[in-house]
């Protein structure tokens, strides 16, 4: 009987320990796997000659030189009124950048970027985004506020944005979705390889490497070109609010919308504070004109809200109907008058009829 007794000890013991390793191993794997994306080997930019920034530049106030908002384009929008392919049968993911404390004080436009933080909460709030599976961006690094949950946000340089755009290539499937959203400086250069495009179009990426000089790095639509390339899927819509924005659509192929603050030769503006505190930080946080009628108007306050797609049908959640194509024509229409001629929004529209986040 003690025999058996003892076999029995050592036996649970053995499975114990086993349990226990795998245990151990199990845990350890999700750290080795970032540690892994954190090692990967970060391409240098594209060699370019004759660069330029150029800068959003800074508009009046929010509402100032501008009536009440005009409604969505009867005809001659970018959306159809026709829901295209939805509802979206696999994984949201997002790569969510906004840029308005660059390093140094040479390229600064507030204090705390607020484009990004309004497109993360129209993400997750109204179309059904999991935290976890959104990349989120801001300035030199952070936590946001209680009103969005304390979520931590990673700096926004040259190899963390391209480690998160691998990351999600790596497990993206047919049936997904993704964004890629960026607001901040764009620039403009000669490349000295890639397309025949000159000058060719990039947008300014924080980096420790930047200085008050305006040393800054880049990252050239060439590069996003190639970096979205081989995706397991072609449902991934672009969101620019930044200075050149009309040519950052090598990007653009079917299946994909390309939603741009700006033509290709155009600046965007942006207001130094919207005067509002998205993430209750007690910061106010400044946005640009664009990203603020696409994003917070459009979306989040519903604004831009012109069809009824007959998808979702709850009369109390504003903008959760609100298509890309319908944020982007509002966005369009209600540029300030005396910005309009400055600043004209466009979009490449590869995807059959509109899309629904």
């Amino acid at each position: 009987m003690r025999k058996r007794f003892s076999i029995l000890v050592v036996s649970m013991v053995i499975i114990g320990l086993t349990l226990s390793l795998s245990g151990v191993l199990v845990s350890q794997a999700a750290p080795v796997e970032k540690q892994q994306s954190l090692n990967r080997e970060v391409p240098k930019p594209i060699p370019a000659t004759n660069i330029e920034v150029v800068k959003k530049v800074f508009s009046e106030d929010v509402g100032k030189g501008k009536g009440n908002p005009s409604p969505p384009p009867k005809t001659g929008g970018a959306a159809t009124g026709i829901l295209g392919d939805y509802p979206v049968t696999g994984t949201k993911y997002a790569v969510v950048i906004g840029i308005c404390d660059y390093p140094g004080t040479n390229l600064d436009l507030c204090q705390s970027d607020g484009d990004s933080l309004h497109m993360y909460k129209a993400l997750t709030e109204l179309y059904g985004y999991e935290p976890q599976n959104i990349r989120l961006f801001k300035d030199d690094g952070g936590t946001a506020g209680s009103l969005l949950g304390n979520v931590v946000y990673d700096i926004p340089t040259r190899g963390n944005i391209y480690n998160a755009i691998m990351d999600i290539k790596s497990y993206a499937t047919s049936g997904d979705e993704v964004v890629f959203f960026f607001s901040g400086h764009g620039a403009k250069g000669t490349l000295q390889w890639g397309d025949a495009e000159d000058p060719d179009e990039a947008i300014v990426v924080w980096n420790t490497e930047a200085d008050t000089e305006g040393n800054v790095i880049y990252i050239w639509d060439d590069e996003l070109r190639d970096w979205f390339s081989g995706f397991g899927t072609t449902r991934i819509v672009f969101v620019f609010d930044s200075c050149l924005a009309g040519g950052m659509n090598d990007v653009a192929i079917t299946g994909r919308v390309v939603s741009m603050a700006t033509g290709e030769t155009q600046s965007a503006y942006v207001y130094s504070t919207a005067g509002e505190d998205v993430d209750g930080d007690g910061i106010k946080d400044g946005e640009g004109v664009f990203s603020r009628l696409f994003a917070n108007e459009g979306m989040l306050q519903g604004k831009a809200d012109k069809y009824d797609h007959g998808y979702r049908t709850n009369p109390e959640t504003l903008g959760e109907d609100v298509v890309v194509e319908e944020a982007f024509d509002y966005a369009k229409t209600n540029i300030p008058p005396y910005l309009k001629v400055r600043q004209k929004p466009v979009i490449s529209d590869n995807f059959l009829n509109d899309l629904l986040l």
